[in-house]
C-alpha cells in the first residue's frame, strides 16, 4: 500500500515512531562545540569525569525513552527507604488530577465578561447573528466568492481555480461597517445588526472593566498548569536513568550542576508538595527562575511542618541536544571533538563509493563509532558486534579499492566489556570476518 493510501491513524503512528534525528551535520556540530567556550569546557569535563561519561554515553533511547518527544533531564527527591521501588508519588498524582483539568472556558468567559447566566443564551445568539451577517456581507461583496457558491460542482481544484492566491478577496466591507458603528453614523449596516453589535461591545467593555482584577487572580481556572503531568513520573524516570548509567543521586546532581554552570540546561519547572497534606487538600508551590540543581531547597510544609517533596525539569541547550540527537549519536560528536582538541587531522561523514565512513584519520586510519542500547544479553551483543564488524569490513574494502592506504581500523563503542570478553564474543565468527589483529583495535569510548 502506498503511503498516501494509508489510513490517517497509521500515518500518525508512523510519524510518532520515527526517531528524532538532528538535521545538522556532525562536522558542523563539532565545529560549533569546539568554538563555543561553554560547550568546550563542558566537553573537557566529560573527558575528565567517569560519571559524566556514564550518563552521556547512554544511547538516546536509554536517556530519554523510545518516544524521545520531550528530551528533558529530571531531578527529584527519592525517599531512602523506597529507592529500590521506583516510587511514584500518590500525593503528586492527586495534585495533578485536581489541577490539570481544563475548565469550560466558554462558561468562564461569559462569567468574566459579566454576562448573567439568564442572558448567556441571548448573548450567544446575538453573536451568531452578527457573525452570520458579516460573513454573508463579505461573500456578497466579492464576486469570485459568489460565483464559487453558485457553481454546480465544488472541490479543492475548483476553489483554487477561482480564488487562486486570494489576492482578489476583500474584507474591507466589514471594516467600513464597524467603523460606521463606532462613529455613530447610520451607514449601510442593517439597523438590527447595528443594535446587536453596539449591545455586545457595551457588554464586553463593561465586563472587562469590572472584572480585570478577578481575571488576574483566577486565570488559572481556565488555563491549567501544563507542565505538571511531566512531573508525574519524575522519580521513576530518574531511578531508571541512575540504574542504566550506574550513578548514585549525588553523582547525577553533580552532572546537572556542571551543565547548569555552563548554561547548557535550564530549570523550566520546579514544584514542591507535601506528601502528608496533599492527599487530603491538593496543594503545591512552584519555583520560577534560575536555580542550581543542588540548591533546590526542600522547604517545610506550611501546614504540618514536614519536609516537602520536589521535582524539577530541565530543558537542554540546543547545541547539546544537536550533539545527542545527531544521526550517529553523541559518541561521534565527542570523538570528533577529541580529535580536534588534539589537533589530529580527520575527515568525518565522508563517502567512499556507496559507504559513509565515520572518520578517516591521517588518511590511513578508519574509525567507526557505534552507540548501542543497554539491557541486551550476550547473544544480542554478539550479533551487534558481528554486524558492526561486517559493516567495517565492507567500508575497509571499499576504501582500499580507491585509496589502498588504510592501515589501521578501529571500532569505538559505548560498552564496558573487557578485551577478554570481546575475545570470547568474537570467537564464533572471527575467521569469517576479521583476523586476530583486529581485536586490539576494539575500543570502548570510556577509555578515551
Amino acid at each position: 500500500m502506498k503511503d498516501k493510501e494509508l489510513p490517517l491513524g497509521t500515518k500518525i503512528e508512523q510519524i510518532v515512531r520515527q526517531p528524532t534525528i538532528g538535521k545538522k551535520s556532525v562536522s558542523e556540530i563539532i565545529e560549533k562545540i569546539y568554538t563555543s567556550e561553554e560547550h568546550n569546557l563542558f566537553f573537557s569535563r566529560i573527558r575528565e569525569s567517569e560519571t559524566h561519561k556514564k550518563l552521556f554515553f547512554l544511547h538516546r533511547f536509554d536517556l530519554f525513552g523510545e518516544a524521545q518527544f520531550i528530551p528533558y533531564f529530571y531531578s527529584a527527591d527519592i525517599p531512602e527507604r523506597r529507592r529500590e521501588e521506583a516510587p511514584n508519588s500518590k500525593a503528586l498524582q492527586y495534585v495533578i488530577s485536581k489541577e490539570v483539568v481544563v475548565r469550560d472556558s466558554g462558561d468562564y468567559l461569559l462569567s468574566f465578561l459579566g454576562i448573567p447566566e439568564p442572558h448567556a443564551k441571548e448573548f450567544g445568539e446575538d453573536f451568531k447573528d452578527i457573525l452570520a451577517y458579516l460573513t454573508i456581507l463579505v461573500i456578497r461583496s466579492n464576486g469570485d466568492l459568489v460565483n464559487l457558491i453558485n457553481a454546480e460542482e465544488f472541490d479543492y481544484k475548483t476553489m483554487k481555480s477561482i480564488l487562486k492566491n486570494y489576492e482578489n478577496i476583500s474584507f474591507d466591507v466589514v471594516g467600513r461597517q464597524l467603523a460606521e458603528v463606532f462613529k455613530g453614523n447610520r451607514g449601510e449596516l442593517d439597523p438590527v445588526i447595528r443594535s446587536k453589535i453596539e449591545k455586545l461591545i457595551s457588554q464586553i467593555i463593561s465586563g472587562l472593566t469590572g472584572n480585570i482584577v478577578r481575571f488576574a487572580e483566577s486565570y488559572r481556572k481556565m488555563m491549567p498548569n501544563m507542565m505538571l503531568p511531566f512531573h508525574k513520573l519524575s522519580r521513576m524516570w530518574l531511578l531508571t536513568i541512575l540504574t542504566k548509567a550506574r550513578l548514585d543521586i549525588e553523582e547525577y546532581v553533580n552532572i546537572l550542576d556542571n551543565l547548569h554552570i555552563h548554561k547548557l540546561i535550564e530549570n523550566i519547572s520546579t514544584v514542591f508538595w507535601c506528601e502528608n497534606c496533599s492527599l487530603e487538600n491538593p496543594s503545591y508551590s512552584e519555583y520560577h527562575g534560575r536555580i542550581g540543581p543542588s540548591k533546590i531547597a526542600r522547604n517545610e510544609c506550611l501546614n504540618c511542618g514536614r519536609t516537602q517533596s520536589y521535582s524539577s525539569i530541565f530543558s537542554l541547550d540546543e547545541l547539546l541536544k544537536d550533539a545527542i540527537f545527531s544521526k550517529d549519536g553523541f559518541i561521534v560528536v565527542y570523538f570528533g571533538w577529541l580529535l580536534k582538541k588534539e589537533k589530529i587531522p580527520f575527515n568525518v561523514g565522508e563517502y567512499s563509493s556507496e559507504y559513509e565512513n565515520d572518520f578517516i584519520i591521517n588518511n590511513n586510519t578508519l574509525v567507526e563509532c557505534k552507540m548501542f542500547k543497554l539491557e541486551k544479553d550476550t547473544i544480542a551483543i554478539e550479533s551487534e558486534l558481528e554486524n558492526s564488524i561486517a559493516q567495517i569490513r565492507k567500508h575497509l574494502d571499499s576504501l582500499n579499492k580507491i585509496e589502498g592506504q588504510i592501515k589501521y581500523t578501529y571500532l569505538i563503542w559505548n560498552r564496558y566489556e573487557s578485551p577478554k570478553e570481546l575475545m570470547y564474543l568474537f570467537s564464533s565468527f572471527q575467521t569469517k570476518l576479521i583476523d586476530e589483529q583486529f581485536f586490539e583495535f576494539v575500543v570502548d569510548i570510556f577509555s578515551l
